[in-house]
Parts: C-alpha cells; sequence; structure tokens
C-alpha cells in the first residue's frame, strides 16, 4: 500500500509531468499542503507510524512529590511492610533497611523518576546476579545502567504495585526482576517513559536512545506490563492511591476480614464509604496466598 509520503511525491512528479490544472487539483484535495514544509510531513509521518517516538511537546518527567520523606513505611496484616516510594533516588537505605523482610509490598504508583536505580532493585533480586541493562542509541553518560550482585538473596518475591502513573528508565529494571522471578508486579501496565529525545524541530523532538531490559525488548510508550493486571478508570486510579495522602488510615483501605466484634462495628461504619484499594488488596491476596502454601507440607 503507498505510503501518504510516497502518495505526496508521487502527486507532485504528476503535477509536474501533466497540465497546470493539475496542480489545481492537487491544492484542492490538500488545502494548506503549501503551508507545511518537507521535514514537518516527514517527522508527522514518523510520529504516525511510530508513535511516542517523534514528539510535538518537550519530554520531560513531572517529577514532583510534595511529601517530605522518600518512602512511608507502614505494617499491613500477615507481617507484611509495606513501603510507598515517592523519591527513587533517595530511598535506597529505606529499601536496603527491608529488602530482607519475607513479606513485601512495594508501592511505585504515581512513582516518576529519572533513574534507573539498578543498584538499589538489586538487592530485591531472587538470586545473586548482576543486573545489566541494555542501551541503544544515546543516552545520558550518567545513567546507571548495571549493579552488582545483591549479598542477600530473597526467598519470595516482593510484590510491586505499578499504574500508568509510573513511569522513567527504572520500568526496564522491574521488566528484568520480573522475567527472573524477583517480584510480582500488580496493576497497571506503566507509561514507557523509558526514551531519550533530541530537539529535531523548533516543535519536535524525536527519539535518540533508550534503555532497555534486553537487546530486543523496547518499552518506549508500551510500559512495563505486571504479571496481575487490574484496570481501573482515572477516578478509582487516583483516589484509591490519594485516601492514604490525605489522612485515611492504610487499614481502611484494605477489605474487612473480620466484621463480626462490636469494636470493630465502630471502624467499619467509619470506613463503609471507602472503597478498599483494589490494587493493594491484591497484594496482600497474593502475599497470603503464598503464605499459605509455604506452609503446606512437601508431596
Amino acid at each position: 500500500m503507498m505510503s501518504v509520503k510516497q502518495f505526496l511525491s508521487t502527486a507532485v512528479i504528476c503535477a509536474a509531468v501533466t497540465c497546470q490544472p493539475a496542480q489545481g487539483q492537487d491544492a484542492a484535495l490538500f488545502p494548506s499542503l503549501h503551508d507545511y514544509s518537507d521535514e514537518a510531513i516527514r517527522l508527522h509521518g514518523l510520529a504516525a507510524l511510530f508513535p511516542d517516538r517523534v514528539l510535538f511537546e518537550q519530554p520531560q518527567l513531572e517529577i514532583h512529590s510534595e511529601s517530605r520523606v522518600a518512602a512511608r513505611v507502614e505494617d499491613l496484616p500477615r507481617a507484611i511492610k509495606y513501603i510507598r516510594l515517592y523519591r527513587l533516588n533517595e530511598a535506597k537505605s529505606v529499601l536496603a533497611e527491608h529488602q530482607t523482610q519475607a513479606a513485601l509490598i512495594l508501592d511505585l504508583r504515581f512513582l516518576k523518576s529519572n533513574h534507573t536505580a539498578v543498584d538499589t532493585f538489586s538487592g530485591f533480586a531472587t538470586a545473586k546476579q548482576a543486573q545489566t541493562l541494555t542501551t541503544v542509541g544515546t543516552v545520558p553518560a550518567d545513567l546507571s545502567i548495571s549493579g552488582e550482585a545483591s549479598s542477600t538473596v530473597r526467598d519470595f518475591p516482593a510484590i510491586v504495585l505499578c499504574n500508568r502513573e509510573t513511569a522513567g528508565p527504572f520500568e526496564a529494571v522491574l521488566h528484568q526482576l520480573q522475567a527472573a522471578g524477583a517480584i510480582i508486579a500488580v496493576g497497571e501496565s506503566t507509561a514507557g517513559r523509558t526514551g531519550f529525545y533530541s530537539k529535531a524541530s523548533a516543535n519536535a523532538w524525536i527519539l535518540c536512545g533508550e534503555i532497555r531490559p534486553d537487546s530486543d525488548t523496547s518499552l518506549v510508550g508500551v510500559g512495563f506490563e505486571p504479571r496481575i493486571r487490574l484496570e481501573s478508570d482515572a477516578k478509582e486510579n487516583y483516589l484509591s492511591y490519594h485516601l492514604y495522602e490525605a489522612g485515611t488510615d492504610i487499614l481502611q483501605l484494605l477489605r474487612n476480614e473480620d466484621s463480626s466484634s462490636d469494636s470493630d462495628q465502630a471502624g467499619e461504619a467509619d470506613s463503609r464509604s471507602i472503597e478498599p484499594d483494589r490494587i493493594l488488596q491484591r497484594g496482600v491476596d497474593i502475599i497470603a496466598a503464598l503464605q499459605i502454601l509455604q506452609q503446606q507440607p512437601e508431596l
């Protein structure tokens, strides 16, 4: 099938070879075509063929967190440690402190970072194997692409919560960890912000390099896909996460497993209007299932 660019080039050639009226017909069929340069047509054609690799808005991550801490840590039922990350590059010590925690949930929803954190996340591996990312094209010289093998090895995968607002080069590390069985991700596919761009014209930026989990896997515009996918609309996505930021006790965002006692009834009435955080709840359910399997006698 003839491309738009080929069609336009053919139209121009035909107009030059034939008579003057043909040029007038081209102008009628493609009004204001003369307003666009060949470069503009080329860039828009590339953008149509390769989404997210040619952009017409400056590509930058809006990295902003109102939290005064890099991470918050909570205790959940079943001896689960819950860590919500706000600033990935500053949370290394917090993650290192809890990397041997058997039941662990890392909440990366709405997390944006320009870092890979490959050295930080290597501590959550389930095997002593160094992580190395692959680069294609031109990437920032200070971008970390390899981490040392962890001195400790986890017995069980960590649960990672993510959504479409999870964005940055570290998406490639999450892909590696899940492929190796070191994490089980729950939620939505991430943003796919693993590319780097150079300015091509006054209002266009073209992909010049990217970071990948391996040489054959590009996450640009596609993102990292969690093993357990839970789709949600924008309202649920926002509220389920930000109710905690507004001061709601995180236990109120979980399903009430036991509401039979009188002491629980008041709390149940207070939280009746609060919908459980489905993504967080699924993470807790997965850990509960793993704990039950661990207790089963070997056949």
